[in-house]
């Protein structure tokens, strides 16, 4: 349970923050999974059947004899024949968004369900209808700002010369107005007690450690000191349900 939260937090923080490569490793396909095992081992073996053929020597295996040999395979009492191509041909239909999944498993780091993609399209639309929170996750193309997005920051803390690491989820500079504003992003299923969530969590402590990242990587990475900068933090909460 843990671990599915884990990943739904890294999915949501991924759509937002980084949609190029939210593209690259997750999709979507609704479908549902066969009813038998022979089912399932028909898909797997006509796929297997087409990938071979596309590597192989003696040519590209047709799609008929791809089902064909799938469907013989997994039912024994089946012959190579027109019929059998027929039955073939139509259990691939009633299968084909699972055997897309299959497909599609192969290229993307997960395959979300319906349900979590429309939650993550549903943040999204709240994030844009949100004044503040629009404000600070998207800049316009004639923005004067600067931001970077997870933001990876090793760093050495100064007083006991130990080596840390932050993972600052996004970091904006604005010249124009002299602010260097850390937005951190939080989901929670209710916003029920969330002031007290954010004690007991430390989230206090949290912030405070992104800001020594922060001056570090400023003033080693950029060559910049903004301590003469109003210094801004906000916490966008995310309510996934």
């Amino acid at each position: 349970v843990e671990k599915y939260y884990l990943d739904r937090g890294k999915q949501i923080h991924m759509a937002i923050l980084e949609p190029d490569e939210f593209k690259k490793n997750y999709t979507v396909v609704d479908f549902e999974v066969p009813k038998s095992e022979q089912q399932k081992q028909f898909c797997e073996d006509y796929i297997k059947l087409m990938d071979d053929s596309k590597i192989s020597n003696h040519g590209i295996l047709l799609e008929e004899d791809a089902l064909c040999k799938a469907y013989v395979e997994n039912y024994k009492t089946a012959k190579y024949n027109d019929k059998t191509i027929t039955l073939a041909k139509e259990l691939k239909n009633k299968l084909g968004r699972y055997i897309e999944y299959l497909i599609k498993r192969k290229q993307f780091k997960d395959i979300l369900s319906w349900s979590d993609w429309n939650r993550i399209t549903s943040l999204k639309e709240g994030i844009v209808k949100h004044k503040l929170a629009k404000e600070l996750l998207s800049l316009d193309e004639l923005s004067t700002k600067q931001a970077w997005n997870e933001l990876q920051i090793f760093w050495d803390d100064p007083i006991h010369n130990l080596p840390c690491k932050s993972m600052i989820d996004r970091l904006i500079v604005d010249e124009e107005n002299k602010e260097i504003i850390l937005v951190d992003l939080k989901t929670a299923n209710t916003f029920k007690d969330f002031k007290e969530r954010c004690r007991d969590l430390g989230y206090f402590r949290q912030m405070a450690f992104y800001w020594f990242a922060i001056y570090w990587w400023t003033k080693n990475a950029l060559n910049k000191d903004y301590k003469d900068y109003t210094a801004k933090t906000y916490i966008v909460a995310l309510k996934t349900t």
